[in-house]
């Protein structure tokens, strides 16, 4: 039986410096989703889920967790940046601008700023800055990270 195979991910050939990647779909964070990441990952920072602390604290209702925003702003650029990673190399210069609150859509971009060849040949290194935007294309959250990322052809071969 033959299997179809897809074909998911760019290359580190495919990247060029400067190219802006729009990322798909977006996603509307729940207030469901807030608390039930909140719990699995053991956060129990109550502006998170009492909305009476959130708002003594002057936030309009319960904050979206920090790092649910930043799973998700992650998660969009996965199918464009690193499907074809060897490894995720960090995160630096994250900041938050914005705060997210459940019922928010997040949305976001990502542009490529850097490429290197590493002393393997059949990688190299891609550095990209994401930017999360919420429903009125105001920023929430920023950052880099360097991917090591498969090149297609190597030493005369295809990957």
């Amino acid at each position: 039986m033959a299997v179809r195979r897809i074909e998911r991910g760019h290359y580190f050939e495919d990247f060029e410096v400067g190219h802006l990647f729009k990322h798909h779909w977006g996603r509307t964070i729940t207030e469901g989703d807030n608390s039930f990441f909140s719990s699995v990952t053991m956060n129990f920072n109550p502006s998170y889920f009492n909305r009476e602390y959130a708002q003594s604290l002057g936030y309009k209702n319960v904050v979206v967790n920090h790092m649910l925003v930043m799973n998700v702003v992650f998660g969009l650029s996965v199918e464009d940046l690193s499907e074809r990673a060897i490894a995720h190399l960090g995160y630096e210069k994250m900041k938050w601008h914005e705060t997210v609150y459940p019922g928010d859509t997040i949305t976001s971009e990502s542009i490529v700023l850097s490429k290197r060849d590493t002393s393997r040949p059949d990688r190299g290194v891609v550095k990209f800055r994401t930017t999360g935007y919420n429903q009125r294309g105001e920023k929430v959250l920023e950052y880099e990270r360097p991917v090591l990322i498969r090149k297609r052809f190597f030493g005369g071969r295809d990957a």
